[in-house]
């Protein structure tokens, strides 16, 4: 149990939405457009949460690294257009984000998206009016798993680490916040599992998002 707590801090993809479709088709879009094989469903999803040109440099041959900067312009561009179309809600967001903004609780959202990405995800789906604070990887020089993006948000919203909990699905993302001295909550319901979560040595691992009301405390 936590208490104290004054802010939470969310990624986005894998602990709200669910928007694992469109950066499939946006990423190898990107990638047949610039001469490479597309790369299996997979094999994309097992790097979801990874800075996006890096997920360009594990896939191309150093020697096509050049064409790092090309696909991550097309993919902004092609996610731009088909994210909504292909972006659900997960199971319990909506109560769970209710019942800490009826507790108080300051609530932002820190994701390796752009914040334009993530503001029209979140206004398509009527998640936005309970952020105080959106930070994408367009707002820091170095996006998760450096923890500055933590570290801006524990900064506007005037908060200490030891008063806030970071809410990951991924080790790119819980490495951030242990990074900023935060508390780190797992959740198994983006692409990794339980199992691989564990060895980040996040605070604690729940399988669904609704047991964070379980967790933290006011």
């Amino acid at each position: 149990m936590l208490t104290g707590i004054r802010l939470i801090i969310y990624d986005l993809d894998g602990v709200l939405v669910d928007t694992s479709d469109a950066i499939c088709l946006s990423f190898n879009s990107a990638l047949e457009d610039a001469g490479e094989a597309a790369r299996s469903d997979e094999e994309i999803r097992s790097m979801i949460g990874v800075p996006l040109d890096e997920m360009y440099r594990r896939v191309l041959p150093r020697e096509r690294w050049g064409l790092v900067e090309g696909c991550f312009k097309r993919y902004r561009e092609v996610f731009m257009d088909v994210s909504l179309g292909h972006a659900r809600i997960l199971d319990g967001v909506e109560a769970t984000l209710t019942h800490f903004e009826d507790e108080g609780l300051q609530q932002c959202l820190a994701t390796n998206k752009s914040t334009p990405e993530a503001e029209k995800i979140l206004a398509h789906l009527g998640l936005d009016g309970y952020f105080d604070l959106i930070v994408g990887y367009d707002d820091v020089s170095s996006p998760k798993p450096s923890p500055e993006m933590i570290l801006l948000a524990l900064d506007a919203m005037g908060v200490e680490p030891d008063e806030a909990v970071l809410v990951e699905d991924s080790p790119t993302g819980l490495a951030a916040g242990k990074g900023a001295g935060v508390y780190t909550v797992a959740v198994a319901t983006g692409f990794y599992g339980a199992g691989v979560l564990a060895d980040s040595k996040p605070d604690y691992i729940i399988d669904e998002i609704k047991g964070l009301r379980e967790i933290v405390f006011v």
